[in-house]
């Protein structure tokens, strides 16, 4: 006999999955692990999600979606193009280090790659316009040169913050802050 379904539960699964992956990483985790910290049985989970690879993509899509959430509406808020800039790196750098495991699972993962590239695109999309939106003269530079640079300073930095050493991590993440701070103080007002 099929269990009822909770509309609550898949949240709850997924904050839980979120948890153990954070841990001990896509490889490491069993559906066992998350569901001892969900507080519930394996077998529930099963309910919900088809396996574990079905529950990391979840996982995953579901720190995408409240990150671009939160990215989408820096995007389209009032504030001085310097300050959403400035809000930008703030919320970027906090997120992957919060989602590095994540990340990592997305990246290092063949079947999980597709997840990645989608939501990368969208990101791209959005600091393109926070770049461009705003007051007469911010945006400069030509668009073709300004999407290439979009792109190879969020891959660059994914990449290098996955690649770190775990005890390095931390600092990966400050100097990349660092770097783009500077940049962006030395660029034109």
């Amino acid at each position: 006999m099929a269990r009822p379904r909770d509309r609550d539960k898949p949240a709850q699964i997924i904050n839980a999955a979120f948890s153990v992956f954070g841990e001990i990483g896509y490889e490491a985790t069993r559906v066992s692990h998350i569901a001892e910290r969900a507080g519930i049985s394996s077998g529930t989970i099963y309910t919900y999600f088809k396996d574990k690879k079905d529950l990391f993509r979840a996982t995953a899509q579901d720190r995408w979606d409240r990150f671009l959430a939160q990215i989408r509406a820096l995007a389209d808020s009032p504030q001085p193009m310097r300050r959403r800039l400035e809000s930008l790196i703030e919320i970027g750098f906090t997120s992957l280090k919060d989602a590095l495991p994540l990340l990592k699972g997305m990246l290092f993962e063949s079947s999980q790659m597709n997840l990645l590239q989608g939501n990368l695109e969208e990101l791209y999309a959005l600091i393109e316009k926070i770049l461009t939106r705003g007051e007469e003269g911010e945006s400069q530079g030509n668009p073709r040169q300004r999407r290439a640079l979009i792109r190879i300073t969020v891959v660059g930095v994914l990449f290098s913050v996955a690649l770190a050493v775990p005890a390095r991590v931390d600092r990966e993440i400050r100097s990349l802050q660092r770097a783009i701070a500077v940049r962006l103080q030395e660029s034109p007002q």
